[in-house]
């Protein structure tokens, strides 16, 4: 409410005002999402690069030999081959921020479960569900970031 009476050019005043918040905040909008989308591949990256570090332990949980487990490669890379597919198709269909936001998650859950698998089959499952969610995530970076710039 204004104390004062509206004097003339008033209401372009306030337009004025009104245009320069909308455009602060799409301007803190694009900030924000560019900060989640680099969060969120330096997320994906390191969630690639982890399996080397900890491939001895899982062999060593699901009780096989190092040599006998190479299949986890082949599965997320079949995986990963998958979800590429499945994301080219699915980013013209769907809202680009959720299927990246849903993907993400996904990949969350799919490292979290990794260490709780008991047996080889379900490890290798394991690998390629996360590999197809690696696939979204990859084609929805060079779809979404890529087409922007």
């Amino acid at each position: 409410q204004r104390l004062l009476p509206a004097g003339p050019g008033a209401e372009n005043e306030s337009e004025t005002v009104a245009s320069v918040r909308k455009g602060r905040a799409q301007s803190v909008l694009r900030w924000f999402t560019t900060v989640v989308l680099c969060a969120a591949f330096l997320g994906l990256g390191l969630s690639v690069a982890i399996l080397g570090p900890t491939f001895p332990d899982l062999a060593k949980n699901v009780n096989r030999n190092i040599s006998s487990l190479s299949l986890i490669f082949v599965g997320r890379a079949s995986g990963y081959l998958c979800g590429s597919m499945i994301g080219g198709v699915l980013f013209g269909c769907i809202n680009h921020f959720l299927l990246l936001g849903v993907s993400l998650s996904a990949t969350t859950v799919g490292l979290y479960l990794m260490p709780f698998c008991k047996t080889a089959a379900l490890l290798i499952v394991m690998m390629s569900v996360f590999g197809v969610s690696m696939g979204i995530l990859d084609t929805g970076y060079r779809n979404v970031c890529l087409s922007e710039s």
